[in-house]
């Protein structure tokens, strides 16, 4: 929005005296109100700027010498959380009254408005004045050109370049979504529309999935539906710098009356050519069986971010949306949005002494982890009995995994944090000597709270290095259901868990870093934790883990006193938070002042690229100086043809003399980046630098050779030997060019880190992995006093193994946890949970994962 209530041109006398009452109430910071005047051509000047809320009467003087001037009052909002798309709760952004302009000679005006028709836009010398309007350019379109070869689609989309006067010159036929009226970062009328679906009533169907509703949903179902899912597909060939985007809204239509626009505060984007496919909850943004409508918008955020977020010099024809469906699905209990923010892995507090306390923090600026949920048929929330506020609470372990001497497991009162703020409370609840439940409370912003947002935060002064700290979070709804996220976690502490670790362990002198890593594990620590098991012998293959998007507490001290090598998987994009990248200068002051050898492993699709482009002297320094490397293209599939010249999607790598250390025996190990689909991935292309040699090849294309990863020996100040390797490839994407074990992965980790110096193991070859999964019978049987049971993990993933009586009541749990893909044997020694001894009799084990169940029956002899 950028509104007006402004005067025409008005001659006047001397000087001007200018008053008014004004109320307020904005998003701090973002939307304002200006007092401005005129000081001759339309060059606005401004008088005072009102944010946030308030309530003030005003009087301002002008000294001017032109012999006309204006007046106005000017509302602006930037592009979300405001009172333009109804997220910020107010009755106005802005009411003014009593407006008095007086000059030397007499009153020019004074406006109270109590003889103003209500509706109208003028008052006296008063005009209100919206900004000028931009334009209509979305639209139906087919046969669109799109850059993505994994999904091609010729259907029916919705655009946003119809009407646009700017031919696109990276899509033929087509053009770019239209520019903002005016020069960049001039406050200038910007693309901000969007398409609007009919009323869709939520008590009917379409059994043909498309637009016509011809089913109705059984009332006995209606009542169970609570949750509602937006699903769509988009193709984003949005750079961040274009600050050109997309965005969903949802909205109520109850009785006929539309409500307000509603969704997650967020506008997206995307580099990637592609088509996604995204899915949105939205159960609690629309009412409970109310007719509701959707709406898809695109906006150019230039008038608000030009040269802080990007450019805007460029725009392309998308985003394109289309296959747009909303689903009900049935519900029961509180419904879980997830964690927005989480506890992260931290370093101690005291870079010079390394049992100092760790704090449980976050991103910075933010010390208590933050959930969400609500349930929509349960009545919402319900309140503690004991306490009042929300009936949603963490569960908390708290256990050492460092190496002797062992610290003892943390639980109880202790556990349970302070928000420093006497409205917001973390009561201790309960513990069983090994689990904390700590209550959380509501997420307050200027003292309201925050609808189905809970917070809270563990003691600061509690954790020191080597604890894991494993947690889930529950909920009572005023049904009385209880659920857990994650959902599996309520089910007898079946992990895993969300986590975060003190740092160092002190197991392993290697450090792994993956700034993107899940709550629990994701795919790629999947693919490094089993090179580690398979290339490092015991307790190494334990490596510390830092995963999460900031870490603020880290030394530059403490990773030359515990850490050898470094692996860093990924983007850098999360290394600058304010543009100074601090986290490349800790790896720079790293290898410069070890003590020791040390060596720094840096992978990951557009790793080169985001350095490239930050270009700032540390990400230069590491690239160039420390990692022998340069940027030849960010993507080998486009330096190959993209896919109007049939571009490599998956190149053979090979290893390269020059280095060497992929070559064994004079011959290069092989194997495959995958890049296929569903996403096309973008391997960066390098070059060798200065004392930087070629480690890994891409295949030669038209004559010119393409580097994959560069392999680079420095000394450092203290005169140590530091070796990097930077590879253009995310290791989650190598596969093997031959269906041999030991896989191509453990190769490559266990020659890389073995050219680092680190202690690796001779025999690499993993155990046989099985094919099925299997639980077989235990032997002995009958047993006394005790008895082995083998089972089989096809994949990596949750088990348990149970024993039961004959009743079916739970006797023991054997195991309860996350195994890799393997065979595995576990012992029952005929004790039940509690250490007694059961008595004679019939039992039944009891092996289940996500995708497999089985029951065996043993006997007990005394």
């Amino acid at each position: 929005w950028d509104q007006s209530l402004q005067t025409a041109a008005f001659s006047f006398v001397g000087s001007i005296t200018f008053s008014y009452r004004l109320a307020f109430d904005s998003e701090p910071g973002y939307d304002f109100t200006s007092v401005e005047y005129d000081a001759g051509g339309g060059n606005w000047q401004r008088l005072a700027d009102y944010t946030g809320y308030g309530d003030t009467v005003a009087v301002h003087v002008l000294t001017i010498t032109q012999a006309m001037t204006k007046l106005r009052f000017r509302f602006t909002s930037d592009v979300g959380w405001s009172d333009q798309d109804g997220l910020y709760n107010t009755d106005g952004a802005c009411i003014v009254d009593n407006i008095g302009v007086r000059d030397m000679a007499a009153l020019n005006d004074f406006e109270d408005f109590e003889g103003t028709p209500v509706g109208s836009v003028a008052a006296g010398i008063w005009l209100g004045r919206p900004y000028a309007g931009f334009g209509r350019y979305s639209g139906l379109k087919s046969g669109l050109v799109d850059k993505d070869p994994c999904g091609e689609n010729f259907t029916t989309q919705v655009v946003f370049f119809i009407g646009s006067p700017n031919p696109s010159s990276s899509y033929p036929g087509l053009y770019d979504t239209p520019f903002c009226m005016g020069s960049g970062g001039v406050a200038a009328p910007c693309q901000d529309e969007m398409v609007v679906s009919p009323v869709i009533d939520m008590t009917r169907y379409s059994s043909a999935q498309n637009n016509v509703q011809d089913g109705t949903i059984p009332p006995a179902d209606l009542s169970l539906l609570g949750g509602a899912e937006l699903r769509y597909t988009v193709y984003r060939d949005l750079p961040y710098n274009n600050l050109v985007m997309f965005y969903w809204h949802v909205r109520s239509v109850g009785g006929g009356c539309p409500g307000r626009w509603l969704d997650d505060g967020f506008i997206y984007f995307g580099p990637s050519t592609d088509y996604v496919h995204k899915d949105q909850d939205v159960s609690t943004l629309i009412g409970a069986g109310e007719p509701v409508q959707i709406a898809f918008g695109c906006i150019d955020a230039c008038a608000s971010y030009y040269l802080i977020l990007g450019n805007c010099a460029a725009h392309t024809p998308s985003p394109y949306i289309d296959n747009v469906r909303l689903y009900r699905y049935k519900t029961a209990g509180p419904q879980w949005k997830g964690s927005y923010v989480r506890f992260g892995d931290a370093f101690p507090v005291s870079q010079y002494n390394i049992e100092s306390y760790i704090r449980a923090d976050n991103t910075p600026g933010y010390d208590s982890a933050v959930v969400s949920c609500g349930s929509i048929l349960g009545g919402g929330i319900a309140g503690d009995p004991a306490y009042g506020g929300p009936a949603v609470y963490i569960h908390v372990k708290a256990s050492y995994i460092g190496p002797a001497p062992l610290k003892p497991p943390l639980a109880g009162p202790a556990l349970a944090g302070s928000s420093g703020n006497p409205a917001v409370n973390f009561n201790y609840i309960s513990d069983d000597g090994t689990w904390t439940v700590i209550q959380c409370d509501s997420v307050r912003v200027n003292g309201a709270a925050l609808a189905d947002q809970y917070c809270v935060d563990l003691n600061d002064e509690l954790f020191t290095r080597g604890y894991m700290i494993e947690y889930y979070y529950s909920a009572r709804d005023n049904a009385g259901v209880e659920t857990t996220w994650p959902e599996w976690a309520g089910r007898l502490h079946a992990g895993p868990y969300c986590e975060f670790a003190c740092l160092p362990v002190m197991n392993s002198d290697i450090l792994y870093i993956f700034p993107y890593g899940s709550l629990f594990f994701d795919e790629t620590d999947s693919y490094w934790q089993s090179a580690f098991d398979a290339v490092l012998p015991p307790p190494h293959n334990k490596v510390d883990r830092f995963d999460g998007y900031y870490e603020t507490s880290v030394t530059s001290k403490q990773l030359c006193d515990f850490y050898r090598t470094i692996i860093y998987e990924e983007s850098f994009w999360d290394m600058s938070d304010d543009g100074t990248y601090p986290h490349i200068q800790l790896l720079l002051d790293w290898m410069n002042l070890s003590e020791h050898a040390c060596g720094l492993w840096l992978c990951g699709d557009d790793a080169a690229a985001s350095l490239t482009a930050a270009g700032s002297s540390p990400a230069m320094e590491l690239l160039s100086a420390w990692c022998g490397a340069s940027l030849v293209n960010t993507s080998y599939f486009s330096a190959t043809g993209d896919i109007a010249g049939g571009g490599v999607v998956s190149p053979l790598l090979t290893g390269d003399q020059d280095a060497g250390i992929f070559v064994h025996g004079g011959i290069s190990d092989r194997f495959y980046a995958f890049g296929g689909c569903p996403t096309i991935n973008d391997f960066d292309v390098l070059e060798k630098t200065a004392n930087g040699r070629r480690a890994l090849l891409y295949p030669t294309y038209g004559g010119s050779s393409y580097g994959a990863a560069i392999a680079a020996t420095n000394t450092n100040a203290a005169g140590h030997p530091v070796r990097t390797m930077f590879f253009g490839f995310s290791m989650r994407f190598l596969r093997d060019d031959v269906g041999l074990a030991p896989i191509d992965r453990f190769h490559v980790v266990s020659d890389v880190l073995a050219w680092m110096q680190a202690v690796t193991n001779i025999d690499i070859t993993p155990a046989e992995i099985p094919r099925a999964y299997a639980l077989a019978q235990n032997y002995p049987n009958p047993f006394n006093p005790s008895t082995a049971i083998r089972y089989d993990m096809k994949d990596r993933g949750l088990v348990s193994i149970r024993i039961y009586n004959v009743a079916g009541q739970l006797v023991r749990t054997l195991v309860n946890e996350t195994k890799e893909a393997g065979a595995y044997s576990v012992a029952w020694d005929g004790r039940n949970n509690a250490g007694a001894g059961v008595a004679s009799g019939i039992y039944f084990y009891k092996m289940e994962t996500a995708r497999f169940s089985a029951t065996k029956k043993l006997v007990m002899l005394r």
